[in-house]
């Protein structure tokens, strides 16, 4: 081992035969000292692995090539690029791979908690990093004595939402709709209620996938979350919708884009008063519906395209107490 100053720091190098030179700079000289023992050990022991790549590569580095990936093979990919851009603004991403700790990652986690962002959107942001070192590390040459995201550093999911509309909810989305000059928001609504269809479903549907005769609609693999094409039955107020539609010229059945959607909801819903209602709560509120019209649970996976029962019932079903109530009082 060898330790000069240079420039008012510590520079060591460590030179054993079969190896290349491994060296690195310190601020302290007990530190350098601390340093090169530790790998003089490790080489004795045979347990030393070059941690050089893991110091030249950024965080940032990793995950732009993982978003790359992610890109040509997601559903969602605004989702994707959305969330990527969110965490590139902490400092967090310019670090090296080598300089990051579970230390690190726990102070990332509590600062997302205190900007008020949901447990299950700080486990998604942290799982898009921790997938990104793996790659680093399994494929990139960036090794790592160990992953600096263990998993009980990511908080507990929340629970899953159960939220349905309250009495008068629906009036008043069809009233402020009403006032937006774009024709399309009420139509959209009623038709989520009516088809439990997730909103990119909805925004890609176009006409060609509509069946009027057979009354059913073809969700294509590319646009379905689980990418299996599916069939959905239509009730006979979809089928009016469909028919109250314009036909648009790019043949999309409801020409919006995510941007304009977006907007108008958060005024739509605000502009109505109504607290804590997503976009997404109206497919829970479909399938309720469809069940408390008497549908299977089977019949109503039709609708949702859930691979397993369990998933479905958990998210999705949440049936009004009122509803039940009269059906047991109507038993004789």
């Amino acid at each position: 081992m060898y330790i000069r100053k240079r420039l008012g720091k510590y520079f060591v190098e460590i030179k054993r035969r079969g190896h290349k030179s491994i060296y690195k700079t310190f601020n302290q000289k007990s530190d350098a000292i601390k340093w090169g023992r530790s790998v003089e050990l490790q080489l004795d022991q045979s347990r030393y692995r070059d941690t050089s790549n893991a110091s030249k590569t950024t965080l940032l580095s990793v995950m732009e090539r993982h978003l790359k990936e992610r890109l040509r093979v997601v559903r969602e990919p605004n989702k994707e690029q959305s969330r990527f851009n969110v965490i590139k603004k902490h400092d967090i991403v310019k670090r090296s791979l080598s300089s990051l700790s579970p230390q690190i990652f726990a102070r990332y986690r509590d600062e997302r908690i205190d900007d008020g962002l949901s447990n299950s959107t700080i486990c998604r942001e942290l799982s898009f990093m921790s997938i990104a070192i793996k790659k680093a590390i399994r494929f990139y040459n960036c090794w790592l004595p160990e992953h600096p995201i263990p998993n009980d550093i990511k908080p507990k999911e929340n629970p899953p939402r159960n939220r349905r509309l309250e009495e008068g909810e629906f009036d008043k989305l069809m009233q402020h709709c009403k006032t937006k000059r774009n024709s399309y928001w009420c139509s959209m609504i009623e038709f989520a209620i009516e088809t439990a269809m997730r909103l990119n479903e909805q925004l890609t549907l176009k006409w060609d996938q509509v069946d009027l005769k057979k009354m059913m609609i073809t969700i294509l693999a590319e646009h379905s979350k689980t990418g299996v094409e599916r069939k959905i039955p239509l009730t006979p107020r979809a089928i009016e919708i469909l028919n109250e539609i314009p036909r648009h010229i790019k043949g999309r059945v409801f020409p919006v884009s995510l941007n304009n959607f977006q907007r108008a909801w958060r005024s739509i819903t605000r502009n109505a008063e109504i607290k804590n209602l997503h976009w997404h709560d109206l497919r829970r509120e479909a399938c309720s519906r469809l069940m408390e019209r008497g549908l299977s649970i089977s019949e109503v996976q039709m609708f949702t395209g859930h691979k397993t029962l369990s998933l479905m019932l958990q998210t999705y079903s949440s049936h009004n107490p009122s509803v039940v109530a009269k059906k047991l009082n109507s038993v004789q």
